[in-house]
């Protein structure tokens, strides 16, 4: 029981600090009036394959001797800072007019490289409760969806969100990649 206790928070924190971006995407899909039906399919697909990818680099991370399976905290660590000393950019609305599913999840997909970083290290630390993380990230991927639905229309809360977000995502990245080069 302790151990799912403790997996909970962890991938809620890995799923928020590696989707931030995404609410942004998400805002900009919603506030352009796109279809919703084509937001929240596009974006549960393109994370599939986020997920999907992940799971493939698990399986090759558990060729690699386990002694050495916590120096993929490196990766984490490494994401977090590049993000900490990039130069901030704003994230512009997709140009396509046609923003159909696939588009949409493209986009998702492309957007998810520090997803992958993060996960690959998580999923191996944490895969005897692997079903628990994707459970988890599957009802956070529809939270995510309502909260850029609703900040679509809110602009206000966007600038904020915007403001401290470029902080929170590359901390918790970090704070992540410490976690599991200790365990």
């Amino acid at each position: 029981m302790n151990q799912y206790l403790a997996v909970l928070p962890a991938s809620i924190a890995t799923f928020a600090a590696t989707n931030i971006d995404d609410v942004f995407l998400l805002t900009f899909f919603f506030a352009h009036r796109i279809s919703t039906r084509r937001i929240v399919a596009g974006q549960y697909i393109g994370f599939g394959a986020i997920v999907g990818v992940s799971l493939i680099g698990v399986w090759a991370a558990l060729a690699i001797p386990h002694r050495w399976i916590h120096f993929l905290g490196v990766l984490p660590v490494a994401i977090g800072i590049k993000h900490l000393l990039q130069d901030r950019t704003e994230l512009e609305a997709p140009r396509s007019s046609n923003n159909n599913v696939l588009s949409i999840a493209v986009i998702t997909l492309s957007n998810g490289g520090d997803n992958i970083g993060v996960y690959v290290p998580f999923f191996v630390n944490g895969r005897a409760h692997l079903w628990l993380i994707l459970i988890v990230y599957a009802v956070l991927m529809a939270l995510w969806c309502f909260v850029g639905r609703w900040l679509g229309g809110h602009s206000f809360i966007l600038r904020s969100v915007d403001r401290w977000g470029r902080w929170a995502g590359p901390l918790i990245f970090v704070g992540l990649g410490i976690y599991v080069l200790n365990s």
